[in-house]
């Protein structure tokens, strides 16, 4: 386990590491052969090198900067309409009514699916999530076989019928650019769809809903967010700073790798800690403060990853997160947190915990 921040910023991009193959993963995880076993083989979160490149590559345009950017307004339309329909005057869950439906209706509304799918792929999502974290979660598996299968079905249904007619939506574009160059089967490209709805619906919600817990909480400046709402961005970085989502990342020695006077062998695993390296006090002063005026943050924040995993969603992600607390700081400037929600677990993805609030 590496935990230094320079450590870890190096072993992200060191040329002698790389992501665990899926081939390699799903044989180490002893996973049955079955639905999940090649999704997991093909995602490209599991591949590296020309292949990493290839099917990461089906989604650059639709990913472009412009066109995400050019989504903002939809998202804070979105959000601020959910924030109106939240209950008033009584203690609610967070986590079911806001935190966890506004990146999967988003998603649903990027892709251009009915607003009624998004609980629909939401909660199937979080079911396959722990497929992807370091060590395989055997006693769901028929439940993660189950699934992928829906999942799949669902998915191929909906990117086919953007071949057959185009419409103004995520997918079309995903379908119609796949359709250009075919540098994959089609089954791929499900699969890739599929880890990108995964990736999304998993560690959003719960970094949301820490935002805005630790914004609204001691030590946050509620007020002081809804008085200057270009405080936001800083307010969300600094939250994925102080309680990020993906706890650690993994890698593979390709050969000997030395970080001051160690040197990791080759073929061993390697477990960078984005956890520690954020709360590094060599690159951080006051690591444990959450403190949305710090000047020392990262400019290339590493809960997002680093080099070329680095997650293909941030600028969504940050998006869905700035806009969500910029709806409730507007909306709901009394909103009180009752329960604050805490993070668990130290490698891969992180649970979070109930969070109980009230609007006046």
């Amino acid at each position: 386990m590496v935990l230094r921040a320079c450590d870890v910023y190096e072993l992200l991009t060191h040329p002698d590491t790389q992501q665990i193959d899926g081939v390699d993963y799903v044989r180490l995880n002893g996973i049955p052969p079955g639905a999940v076993a090649t999704f997991l083989t093909d995602f490209f979160l599991f591949a590296n090198g020309e292949d990493h490149r290839r099917k990461r590559g089906l989604f650059s345009r639709a990913f472009g900067r412009a066109e995400i950017l050019a989504a903002r307004p939809r998202v804070r339309a979105a959000a601020d309409k959910m924030v109106a329909a939240l209950p008033r005057g009584e203690a609610f869950d967070f986590l079911a009514g806001m935190a966890t439906r506004l990146p999967a209706e988003l998603t649903a509304a990027m892709l251009g699916l009915p607003e009624a799918e998004a609980t629909y792929f939401a909660h199937r999502a979080s079911v396959v999530a722990p497929a992807m974290s370091r060590n395989y979660p055997h006693e769901t598996h028929a439940e993660l076989e189950d699934a992928v299968v829906e999942l799949v079905y669902f998915i191929e249904v909906q990117l086919r019928a953007r071949l057959a007619a185009p419409q103004n939506d995520l997918l079309t574009a995903l379908a119609v650019n796949w359709d250009a160059y075919r540098e994959v089967p089609f089954e791929s490209l499900v699969h890739q769809v599929l880890g990108l709805i995964v990736g999304g619906a998993d560690a959003t919600p719960a970094a949301f809903a820490m935002a805005v817990a630790l914004a609204a909480g001691p030590g946050g400046d509620w007020q002081g967010l809804r008085d200057d709402p270009g405080l936001i961005p800083a307010a969300v970085s600094e939250a994925l700073r102080v309680e990020p989502p993906l706890a650690s990342v993994s890698r593979y020695a390709r050969g000997p790798v030395t970080f001051g006077d160690a040197t990791i062998p080759k073929g061993a695993t390697i477990c960078a800690s984005l956890l520690s390296a954020l709360r590094d006090p060599d690159v951080c002063a006051r690591p444990d403060v959450y403190d949305i005026h710090r000047a020392d943050r990262p400019p290339h924040h590493p809960a997002f990853g680093l080099g070329p995993h680095r997650c293909i969603g941030e600028m969504l992600a940050r998006i869905e997160l700035e806009e969500g607390l910029a709806a409730l700081t507007a909306n709901a400037p009394d909103l009180e947190v009752l329960v604050p929600p805490a993070m668990r677990g130290i490698d891969g993805i992180r649970a979070i915990t109930p969070m109980q609030v009230r609007i006046r």
